[in-house]
């Protein structure tokens, strides 16, 4: 299965099953939570095509993609989280948290593995 409708179906679920707990759903009924799982997925979206890319130039740049996507990713939950603790905070701030590194993880790991697919297809 294409990797974009693997993610697209991993993020639903996310979200499906955040929905589905009870302590969550006032939470997931935000458009806080509909938003950072939407923004993981389009991110990790356009760092696969940046990795894809130079995947298809050189050795060096597939490794420095894949280190760069990381660090992009890590950085940016930073912000988000930082912006939401200090702006937002409030009732929902653990939630957001544990959502924000949920998404992330699941995000990531699957970045990883398809990344992974993309190394061993290479004939160093």
């Amino acid at each position: 299965m294409k990797f974009e409708i693997q993610l697209l179906l991993a993020n639903v679920l996310l979200y499906s099953v955040s929905r589905a707990i009870p302590a969550l759903q006032p939470f997931t009924e935000s458009t806080i939570w509909m938003s950072l799982v939407l923004g993981y997925f389009g991110l990790t979206v356009l760092l696969n095509k940046w990795i894809q890319s130079a995947a298809r130039r050189s050795p060096i740049q597939f490794v420095t993609a894949v280190n760069g996507s990381t660090a992009i990713k890590m950085l940016l939950s930073l912000a988000v989280a930082t912006f939401y603790l200090v702006q937002v905070g409030g009732e929902f701030r653990v939630h957001f948290v544990m959502g924000l590194f949920i998404a992330f993880a699941l995000n990531t790991a699957m970045l990883v593995v398809e990344s992974q697919k993309l190394s061993s297809k290479d004939k160093n």
